[in-house]
């Protein structure tokens, strides 16, 4: 029982540190064609072209491992694609720099969103930070959570979620001036 327990978190542990050079890149347009190395060639200068416009990153031949999409192709939707660097500090590079893409002025990145490829296990342990933090925040006061952002940040032990608050749109803010 206890040889199982250990094996268990050993696997937990490897699939953690296989996962640690893995990016998960949201909303990337998806071309339906029906040529398995067209799609790939097309994830790959999109991808290319979105480090080099945003990160300043010159991806060399080799610096990804790995490229697929994550999921079943539905009509409709961009399925998330995951990125696999040969170097991990290529990847905490772009994670830490990631604030680049909501200043983007390149329209066909503006609505890109990033992530680190995480264990199912550390995932559900985020969602539960999250919910406790919403919860404990609907007993402060009248003020709702939709109001607020909720992130996690840190790692391992060190995790800790942070409170933002949203800005209102400038579009409503300049409506509202606008009928004054």
């Amino acid at each position: 029982m206890v040889k199982e327990e250990i094996s268990k978190k050993s696997e937990a542990e490897l699939d953690a540190e296989k996962r640690k050079e893995n990016l998960i890149i949201y909303r990337v347009p998806e071309k339906k064609v029906e040529n398995v190395s067209e799609r790939k060639y097309n994830d790959t200068t999109y991808v290319r072209d979105l480090l080099d416009g945003v990160f300043n990153v010159k991806l060399e031949d080799g610096d990804i491992e790995k490229m697929f999409r994550l999921g079943r192709w539905t009509e409709g939707s961009n399925r998330p694609l995951l990125v696999g660097f040969k170097d991990y500090q290529l990847k905490q590079h772009i994670m830490s720099n990631v604030r680049n893409l909501k200043q983007q002025q390149i329209e066909r990145f503006r609505n890109i969103t990033m992530s680190n490829d995480l264990h199912p296990k550390e995932r559900e342990e985020i969602k539960l930070l999250v919910q406790r933090a919403k919860e404990d925040h609907d007993g402060e006061g009248p003020d709702s959570t939709e109001n607020y952002l909720f992130r996690v940040v840190g790692y391992g032990q060190k995790k800790r979620v942070i409170k933002i608050k949203n800005k209102p749109s400038l579009l409503v803010f300049k409506c509202s001036q606008h009928h004054k």
